[in-house]
């Protein structure tokens, strides 16, 4: 689990920056903790109480305390964590460059630049070489990260995943031996002959589940209200 906290006293910019986080995070199947603080004192109180985050993305401009005085005590306190400062005042990198600060995004481009820096922050902490399925046969051994498969079909006595770039990739094994083996929340059995991965379900339609590059997944029409229903509560957890 991943801990981020975002803190900005305009409630525009942290409800954004919270739903690009999420939307980022998701799409790589990493599960997150967010908390969002519109009041750079009640984020400080926390971090006094013992809270810890991985990953802290700071307004430098706020009433009380401001980023810079947070930059200095996540640095004297956590000094592992990451800080990404979202600002319009970028003339303050150089004094906060002995806070080891990851990143300044302009607020003027967020929606361009922050999902960049997430990528270089998300490789850096090794999160992708963590989190694979490892598919091991007679002839070869292959990981293929969570972050890469759509959905898991059963064939006879085989289990199919269907990844990214229409590849798959077959093992001899039962789909409820595989499922119990990824053990992550966002693979959902949607039927006994099916495990789709929620982070990568872009919609469910009448006729099934939609997924990247145009890619529909039927599924039987009984399992479309439940799966709405999940799907809609894991969203909600990456908000």
């Amino acid at each position: 689990m991943l801990n981020v906290a975002i803190c900005d006293d305009d409630t525009l910019i942290l409800a954004k920056v919270g739903e690009l986080v999420g939307d980022f995070f998701r799409k790589n199947c990493t599960e997150i903790k967010t908390q969002l603080y519109q009041s750079s004192e009640n984020l400080i109180y926390d971090l006094h109480d013992g809270l810890n985050y991985n990953l802290f993305l700071l307004d430098i401009e706020m009433p009380g305390a401001n980023g810079m005085e947070i930059a200095k005590s996540i640095h004297d306190h956590m000094p592992a964590a990451t800080v990404i400062f979202i600002t319009s005042h970028l003339e303050y990198a150089i004094e906060a460059y002995e806070f080891s600060v990851f990143r300044y995004i302009p607020k003027s481009a967020i929606e361009e630049k922050l999902p960049a820096a997430l990528r270089d922050f998300y490789k850096l902490y090794g999160l992708e070489r963590n989190e694979f399925y490892m598919v091991q046969t007679k002839k070869r051994v292959e990981q293929l990260n969570y972050r890469d498969i759509l959905y898991i079909l059963k064939n006879g006595k085989y289990t199919v995943f269907y990844l990214s770039g229409s590849r798959t990739v077959s093992v001899r094994k039962t789909l409820a031996q595989v499922f119990k083996e990824i053990n992550k929340d966002y693979f959902y059995f949607v039927d006994r002959g099916c495990i789709v991965n929620l982070a990568k379900v872009i919609g469910v339609n009448d006729n099934g589940v939609l997924l990247p590059d145009d890619r529909q997944l039927v599924i039987s029409r009984s399992s479309i209200p439940e799966l709405k229903k999940v799907l809609l509560k894991f969203w909600g957890r990456q908000i």
